[in-house]
């Protein structure tokens, strides 16, 4: 009925007239009809309006052209025509049933009306009836092109909302249906296309308008009710509900990720990854919020259906919010808060520059109206509202009861909602504090700008200060920014109880919370945390003068910071371990809050925070990395939060030390920087009682708190160092140990705790790796229900992909920006990266060294102590103080000490704990004593010797060389080497196959089993046990400090003489039963190792142990040893062995302190002295290093224990002929029989067996050297030595034998010398020279040099005019063998001379042919000579004779005689002068005067001891002399008649017939370290004036004629000297106490040039201090024999002290690359009485072994050595040769007889004689 094909073409519709060319391709709504096409007529002509009128009023048909002319004719028309005359009009258009385009035309026709300026007003019922156009139903849709006709007459019919008498809720309820319809159309339809979009969204904002101008009209509303009014707000609402609930909907749900996205294809962190800026420059969003589009981003060309309706509804709150009641702002500003929730965006860097906004519109006006709101006429109300939305609500709870008193859950939905309303308060209020930060920011920059504005002249100068600054710094409107900034007094509250309220919200108690819940309460504590931030970066941006808070602002924010830090504490990481916050790097935290709360607490703790940073800090310790909190004690100690200058200085101190985290053994960097800041405060407040006792009360209880956690109180041994503090000054202010009894209790409990008895199998080496390093920064969070969200799985996956696996350049930042070297933060990020568990990534390193390459053990890493060895350290420095300090002049305080000293040693015996034991023993082991008995703690030369390295070194506890001492090591590393290899001698089936492995020696194969084969191990062999790292090595670190170390104390004793009842005497003989009991049962290695290794130094104390009980412990002790090592008890209890070590070693390290208890003979009685030589006996069956450890303590029981030694003499040399000697051993073997063979008493009941046994032992290295000469192995030096020694030790026991006896062992001597040579041709000159040396003492025992006698000068040099020429002297000489006989005879009186030269000595026999009848008196031509000369024969007769003063010392090269040295027979002419004064009695030959108390005898001329000796001889000595004894070829003697033969005499009488020696003497007086202080002594103790009596004989250099001077001058070096011979060699001791001191010789250099070139010095040092090796500045540095006494003390250099009388101890120094050669080991207690001895034969065999040790380069070239012997035998070989020579030139008779004429030759004596 509508077609009208006459009708004119229909004009364009509104707003589609563009368009019309793609109205094919629009999609329609289902709800719209679509209008069929018109097609086109030709245009009618106009028609008047009252023909249009008549041609659309029914029952016409009506036109749409006609209508719409209709329309445009009224708007103008006049006089316009009634209203009823349309009315049938527009009911017929207006229909339902009509077409839309009729419909539109209809409104128009009804708008152009009413719009005429000419309309009337209607009355109620016309309007009411006009109105109902509207109700129909189908005008209730959309449509694009009916809604502006529609809304239009609705508009004109309204007068704009002016005129709805009587329709008002009609009017209302048909807009919200409007607008609410092409609202939903834009929220729900996703394909509607772009232009139908854009013309819906103008629809509801046009239409939104106008329902808010009509809602606002005063009229309107009063005749409305109230809750009409609000509905149309609550409506708005609605619509913004929807939208956001559909945006939500669309948006991508973080929890319903699939498994395989990537953090990369998110929308929500596409911004967040986008913006990369540093966290401090943006406040982040949380990753849920998705980013609104903004209008400048890709697809913004139509807004989101949220910005429309929250457009409109802020448009319309901000018309009704002056009219509103102030009762609807409850339901209002929550609203807001959600919709700000929905649409915030992250908030740019609170700067005073004008940034970009990146928010979106709606934001911006939300923003805005809150704004307004908290700054208008309700800004109270609203603002207390705000404050109630910033916490979790009261209804809000995570479940409610029913009716029925069950549990149900609350809705979901509700909470979000509740949640999203806290988000939009937190960030208003956010917003409300910015607002005024950025005023204070503006301000105080424009105030800057204002000072720095001004002239030169004072005037201010221009400024450009933008607009917009200025507004901020002081806005228009009252936004209730004052001068007092955010008002931190009123808000701070809020703050701090919103974070609170949430944290504690977020984790219900037993129950999991909704992850998308949980997501929403952190973007809360994100905004808490942001606002934080904000209010920090107004501060940073302050001037110096004014960067702090004030105390509300501190308040606040260190409230709110310290809630919020809570959060962390549930967090775990999906393995079960702690969250950690990497406050080192705070962008790579997980989540956007976590960032921004890790960043402020990464802060500079400069800022004063109430409470404190750092006390927040602590209270999340536990999810810290150790490098963080181990910042935290130091800070606080710097800030003074740790001292009494704090009043919370102990609060904070109980938070510290209560907290386990702090103090545990995974964080020692934490534990460390505890207890340094505890140590500092401490000491700082050690003399203030009232903070100290506090202090150490919660030290007490924090000690208490560790032992009852077993082991969690480990390496804080300051805490117990504190109590050692405490308890000493305790009780030394109450003078009593009742106060303290509570601190020592603790801490002999806390020593008693630890029992390590069963720990057999206990890896020490996780132990040492395991809980010292830091938790994992980050591997990803769960939460306390035990299962982590999708969203932080999904998190933590892309926190690892993105930070987990840094590059080398990245480390290196990384390691830089923590702090921490590189080096700890990648040992750290090794240990604790990855996802696993912490016992799967925690694993001790394992280094696949090879196992040749296995070295000594290393100890490991300083660490801290454990609580039980800290205790103990505690207990050794309240000992240590109360001792060896002033404090020990109180009696109180000694007592104390006694009962400290006596809890050790009870912890030593009853304690089940090795480290305890050990920590004790190491304490105990140190303690010496003075001379005057008063102890002290030895720590600068603890081991001065180097035995104890030594001894640790046998049993691989050596880690390293020991370190440089101020004297040569006694033990260097080449002879710990040497014993660690020998030590271990190759037994089959025992020793190759058990090789140490992991104690330093290399761990070789013994079974030679390949790796690569399985091994079947029988069911029921027990696993083998893992090794053990050893408990203690050397060097050593103390678990302990001592104070006062080195220095005696004052008032506690060991011994007191006077009062044996003195009750404040240390009992240390406890201390020895301690040990003994050690020694008997102990069951633990390193406990009994330690022991024997560190026994013999503090047994060398001797006045340690001065007591009667101590004596008696001695001799238990000594009982134990013995019989531990007969019967092989020592060491049988140790359940454990090392690998490598047995029951042996421990023995091998008692034999030491066997031989230091030698020096306690007085202690022992008979029997014991004899078990005690009968087990060094035993131990030459042992080990090399025990075998040479029983030779030197052999040694000096020769001197000691002298009938023992006697007693087991025989068996002793029967094991040493067993043992096969290489010259390592043989030199100590040697050197004790050398020594022995000087002691008379030990070989008086000697068997000829036995002296067999020595020559056998002498004489089986001399073989043992030359079959190895060309292979030598070792040093060279020392086979030259040892091979020179054994020869010598034939010479001493040859010269022990009774003369009778001696002839029985030259066969045997012979054969074993010949055999050594069988490898050569002939015999080598040494053993010549041996041979001649037994025909010369077999039968006899004469000089080795005759005497000059007077007889011989009488009667061989006759004078006078009655002696014809022809009585003169004849003289001829023969060759016999090697030695040169000469023959001198008178004829005429019957006297004859005979001199044999020998390379072994020079014999002179003078005698008178009987045949020769004497003349007598009265006969012509008497004989006046012989009576006279045998009336002097047994006279001495002193006269000086010119002899060389200057022997060589070192037979290198041939002594060469002098020319200008006269001949010996010029010298001895002067003698025989006048027959008379030699007649007379001399005036040196008075009676013997007494001895000289000082210096004893002083012999004149010759030694006397030579001279009145008894000489025996057998006829057969004569008879040797002059027979010929190689006459097997029958070769005659062989004249020489040579005329070089008296220069050859002169040569072959210079060469000594024994060895010379020279050794220097110096005495150190007490406080001497210096050369020229020790030079400058010219007298010494009484002790060591004994000595030097003991030492020598006191001989006096003028005159002297056949003892060696060793180069004196009398005139320059003092006329006396110290010397000792014997038949074998002579020693000239330099004294220097004995040669004078020259005012012009200040460095003492006369002095020196003899000292300094000895080879051997030997030091008497009383200084009281060790000498150093190289006091004296020579390079003759070889070998010092030190002799001190045992204890220390200072003492005067001529006192005379008892002590010095007892015993010595006597140390052999040697250069660093000389072996070991004296018989002494590293040192020896010997009695005063025997060290003269003892030191003659050191020094002898020392110098001996220096020489050799000299020539050979310092063992560097092979050289053989030749002694003076041997020089002569050479020399008496050149000139034979060159007479053999000569005569091999003259001519022979050719004449060659057989038969018995060839004895013509032979018989005729006349060639030969």
């Amino acid at each position: 009925m509508f077609h009208d094909p006459d009708s004119p073409r229909s004009r364009p519709r509104a707003n589609t007239s563009t368009f019309s060319a793609f109205g094919p391709w629009r999609k329609q709504k289902p709800d719209q009809a679509t209008t069929p096409p018109v097609p086109a007529v030709p245009t009618p002509p106009p028609l008047q309006l009252e023909e249009l009128i008549q041609a659309l009023t029914p029952p016409a048909v009506p036109s749409l052209a006609y209508a719409r002319s209709l329309a445009t004719g009224l708007s103008t028309h006049s006089p316009i025509p009634r209203h009823a005359v349309l009315n049938p009009i527009l009911k017929t258009l207006c229909a339902a049933e009509s077409p839309v385009a009729f419909q539109c035309a209809g409104f128009e026709i009804l708008s152009a009306y009413f719009e005429n300026p000419e309309a009337v007003g209607l009355v109620s019922s016309d309007r009411i009836s006009y109105f109902s156009l509207f109700l129909v139903p189908a005008t209730a849709s959309w449509g694009s092109e009916i809604w502006e006709p529609r809304f239009k007459a609705l508009r004109a019919l309204t007068r704009s909302g002016k005129d709805t008498v009587g329709i008002e809720l009609h009017v209302i309820t048909v807009l919200k249906t409007w607008i609410s319809t092409a609202f939903n159309s834009i929220v729900m339809d996703l394909a509607l296309d772009r232009p139908e979009r854009a013309e819906r969204e103008r629809s509801v904002n046009m239409l939104a308008e106008f329902l808010t101008a009509t809602v606002g009209n005063v009229h309107f509303m009063a005749r409305l009710p109230e809750e009409e009014i609000v509905g149309v707000l609550h409506f708005y609402a609605s619509m913004v509900e929807k939208a956001m609930d559909i945006s939500s909907l669309r948006r991508p749900s973080l929890s319903s990720l699939p498994s395989d996205f990537t953090p990369n294809a998110s929308p929500v962190r596409s911004y967040s990854q986008s913006h990369r800026r540093h966290p401090s420059s943006v406040s982040l969003t949380s990753p849920v919020s998705s980013p609104p589009v903004t209008p400048g981003t890709p697809g913004a060309a139509s807004r989101q259906p949220s910005d429309i309706a929250v457009t409109v509804y802020i448009n319309h709150l901000t018309n009704q919010l002056k009219t509103l009641s102030s009762t609807y702002l409850d339901l209002i500003l929550p609203f807001l808060f959600r919709v700000l929730a929905h649409c915030a965006s992250p908030l740019p860097r609170l700067t005073v520059a004008t940034q970009p906004s990146r928010a979106s519109t709606s934001e911006i006006k939300i923003n805005e109206t809150l704004a307004s709101l908290l700054s208008g006429p309700y800004a109270t109300t609203c603002m207390n509202i705000l404050k109630r939305n910033l916490h979790p609500s009261l209804y809000l709870p995570s479940s409610s009861e029913d009716e029925n008193g069950e549990v149900v859950s609350i809705n979901e939905k509700v909470v979000h909602s509740a949640i999203h309303t806290a988000f939009g308060a937190q960030r208003t209020l956010r917003n409300y504090i910015r607002r005024a930060l950025s005023a204070k920011l503006a301000r105080a920059y424009i105030l800057r700008q204002t000072s720095a504005g001004y002239s030169h002249s004072g005037a201010p100068a221009h400024m450009e200060i933008e607009q917009a600054l200025m507004e901020r710094a002081w806005p228009s409107t009252d936004s209730g920014i004052g001068q007092s900034g955010w008002e931190a007094e009123r808000l701070g509250r809020s703050l701090s109880a919103s974070a609170e309220g949430w944290v504690t919200f977020c984790y219900p108690d037993g129950q999991e919370m909704d992850p998308q819940a949980r997501d929403g309460v952190e973007r809360i504590l994100e905004e808490l945390s942001g606002t934080l931030k904000d209010v920090l970066q107004e501060v940073d941006a302050r001037d110096e003068d004014s960067a702090s808070l004030t105390r509300e602002e501190a308040a606040a924010v260190g409230q709110t910071l310290f809630h919020l830090a809570e959060y962390i504490r549930p967090l775990r990481n999906p393995d079960g371990s702690p969250f950690v916050l990497p406050l080192s790097r705070p962008t790579e935290a997980p989540t956007s809050f976590l960032r921004t709360l890790t960043y402020i607490l990464s802060r500079d703790h400069s800022l004063e925070l109430k409470p404190l940073l750092s006390r927040i800090l602590l209270q999340v310790a536990h999810h810290l990395a150790d490098a963080d909190t181990a910042k935290l004690p130091l800070v606080m100690a710097d800030q003074n939060d740790l001292t009494p200058i704090s009043p919370d200085w102990l609060e904070n101190w109980d938070i510290i030390l209560k907290n386990p985290s702090l103090v545990s053994p995974q964080r020692p960097l934490t534990r460390k920087a505890v207890m340094v800041a505890l140590e500092g405060v401490h000491d700082n407040i050690r003399d203030m009682p009232s903070y100290r006792k506090p202090l150490a009360r919660l030290v007490l209880e924090a000690c208490q708190r560790s032992i009852d956690t077993d082991g969690a109180g480990d390496e804080c041994e300051v805490m117990w160092k504190i109590l050692s503090d405490e308890a000493v000054l305790q009780t030394v202010e109450s003078k009593g140990a009742d106060s303290v009894t509570e601190y020592l209790d603790l801490l002999v409990t806390a020593a008693s705790q630890s029992d390590d008895y069963d720990d057999e199998d206990f890896d020490t080496a996780s132990i040492t790796t395991a809980g010292t390093h830091s938790p994992a920064p980050y591997t990803g969070l769960i939460t306390p229900s035990t299962t982590a969200t999708p969203i932080l799985s999904r998190m933590q996956s892309e926190f690892h992909t993105s930070h987990t696996s840094p590059t080398g350049k990245e480390k290196e930042k990384d390691s830089k920006d923590s702090g921490l070297p590189f080096v700890m933060s990648s040992i750290i990020s090794s240990l604790t990266s990855g996802a696993s568990s912490r016992s799967q990534s925690i694993q001790p390193v394992t280094l696949d060294t090879p196992p040749e390459e296995i070295c000594p053990p290393t100890p490991p890493e300083p660490r801290g102590l454990t609580a039980d060895v800290a205790a103990v350290s505690a207990l050794v420095l309240i000992f240590t103080q109360l001792t060896f300090t002033p404090y020990a002049l109180e009696s109180s305080n000694l007592e104390v000490s006694i009962h400290v000293f006596c809890s050790l040693l009870k912890l030593l015996d009853e304690s089940r704990s090795a480290r305890i034991r050990l920590a004790i023993l190491q304490f105990m082991m140190r303690l010496r004593s003075d001379r005057d008995h008063r102890l002290y703690f030895v720590q600068a030369e603890y081991d001065p010797h180097g035995l104890v390295a030594m001894l640790g070194a046998l049993i691989y506890r050596v880690s390293s060389p020991p370190p440089d001492s101020r004297r040569p090591s006694q033990t260097d590393p080449t002879d710990l080497a040497s014993d660690l290899r020998s030590a271990r001698p190759r037994v089959p089936h025992e020793r190759d196959a058990r090789r140490p492995r992991g104690r330093g020696a290399v761990a070789t194969g013994g079974s030679g089993t390949s790796r690569s084969r399985s091994r079947l191990v029988d069911a029921g062999q027990a696993p083998t046990p893992k090794p053990r790292d050893p408990l203690w090595t050397i060097p050593e670190t103390l678990p302990f400090v001592v104070v006062d170390a080195d220095t005696p104390s004052e008032g506690l004793a060991l011994f007191d003489p006077v009062d044996p009842q003195n009750r404040l005497i240390l009992p240390i003989s406890l201390y020895l039963n301690a040990i003994l009991a050690i020694l008997e049962k102990e069951h633990n290695w390193e406990v009994l190792s330690y022991l024997l290794c560190h026994l013999p130094n503090q047994l060398s104390n001797k006045h340690l142990f001065c007591g009667p009980n101590s004596r008696l412990a001695c001799s238990k002790l000594l009982t134990a040893l013995c019989n531990g090592i007969l019967n092989g008890g020592l060491g049988s209890h140790v359940e454990r062995w090392p690998t490598g070590l047995k029951v042996r070693d421990a023995h091998g390290l008692a034999y030491h302190t066997l031989s230091v208890l030698v020096g306690y003979q007085r202690c022992f009685d008979l029997g014991q002295q004899h078990k005690l030589v009968e087990v060094f006996e035993n131990g030459l069956d042992a080990q090399p290093a025990t075998v040479k450890c029983c030779l030197h303590a052999l040694s000096l029981a020769a001197f000691e224990l002298t009938p023992s030694v006697t007693k087991f003499m025989s068996r002793i040399l029967q094991k040493l002929s067993q043992i096969m000697s290489s010259p390592d051993m043989a030199v100590h073997i040697l050197g004790f029989l050398s020594i022995v063979g000087s002691l008379r008493p030990l070989y008086a009941n000697f068997t000829e067996a036995d002296f067999k046994m020595v020559f056998g032992v002498a004489l089986q290295y001399l073989q043992h050297h030359n079959a190895n000469r060309d292979t030598p192995t070792g040093s060279w030096a020392l086979s030259e030595h040892v091979r020179i020694l054994a020869y010598s030790t034939v010479y001493v026991w040859f010269l022990a034998l009774k003369l009778p006896d001696r002839h029985k062992h030259v066969s045997y001597i012979i054969r074993q010398l010949i055999l050594a040579n069988e490898e050569g041709k002939s015999v080598d000159g040494p053993t010549e020279v041996c041979f001649d040396w037994l025909e010369r003492y077999t039968y006899a025992s004469a000089d080795p040099r005759p005497a000059n006698s007077p007889v011989s000068d009488i009667v061989m040099n006759p004078t006078g005019p009655s002696l014809a020429a022809e009585d003169g002297v004849v003289e001829k000489t023969w060759a016999v063998g090697h030695s040169i006989i000469t023959i001198r005879t008178l004829k005429r009186l019957g006297w004859f001379e005979v001199l044999s030269r020998g390379p072994s000595g020079y014999t002179k026999m003078l005698c008178r042919l009987e045949n020769v009848p004497m003349v007598g008196l009265g006969d012509v031509d008497p004989d006046v000579v012989s009576l006279p000369a045998a009336l002097i024969m047994d006279r001495e007769c002193s006269r000086p004779r010119a002899v060389q003063d200057e022997i060589p010392v070192s037979a290198s090269d041939p002594p060469t005689p002098s020319p200008d040295q006269p001949e010996p027979a010029a010298a001895d002419s002067d003698s025989s002068e006048n027959v008379r004064a030699l007649l007379a009695p001399s005036d040196s030959d008075p009676d013997i005067p007494p001895p000289d108390p000082l210096t004893g005898y002083v012999w004149s001329g010759t030694a006397p001891s030579q001279r009145r000796k008894q000489v025996e001889f057998d006829p057969s000595f004569i008879a040797l002399q002059v027979s010929h004894r190689y006459n097997s070829s029958k070769k005659r003697h062989k004249l020489i008649n040579s005329p070089g033969l008296s220069k050859f005499f002169s040569s072959l009488d210079r060469i000594p017939v024994i060895d010379t020696h020279k050794v220097g003497i110096m005495y150190v007086a007490p406080g001497q370290t210096t050369e020229q202080e020790i030079l400058s002594n010219t007298h010494g103790s009484p002790a060591y004036t004994r000595f030097l009596e003991g030492i020598g004989r006191l001989i006096n250099l003028r005159g002297q004629v056949d003892v060696y001077a060793g180069g004196l001058d009398p005139d320059e070096d003092g006329e006396y000297a110290y010397a000792w011979w014997d038949d074998i060699g002579q020693i000239l001791y330099h004294t220097a106490t004995m040669m004078p001191c020259n005012a012009h010789d200040p460095q003492f250099t006369n002095k020196k040039r003899h000292i300094g070139n000895d080879f051997v010095r030997i030091v008497w040092n009383d200084s009281g201090k060790p000498y150093r090796f190289d006091t004296l500045n020579t390079q003759f540095q070889f070998v010092n024999i030190v002799i001190e006494p045992h204890s220390l003390g200072a003492i005067a250099a001529f006192s005379n002290n008892l002590h010095e009388n007892e015993y010595f101890k006597l140390t052999v120094q040697r250069a660093p690359d000389m072996p070991d050669f004296a018989p002494v080991g590293h040192f020896k207690l010997i009695s005063a009485k025997n060290l003269p001895l003892l030191v003659r034969q050191l020094s002898l065999l020392a110098d001996w072994f220096a020489s050799v040790f000299s020539q050979t380069e310092r063992d560097t070239e092979r050289r053989e050595i030749t002694t003076n012997w041997h020089f002569r035998l050479q020399a008496i070989r050149r000139f034979l040769s060159t007479i053999e020579a000569s005569a091999a030139a003259a001519p022979e008779s050719s004449e060659s007889q057989q038969g018995i004429m060839e004895l013509e030759a032979y018989r005729d004596f006349t060639t030969a004689f």
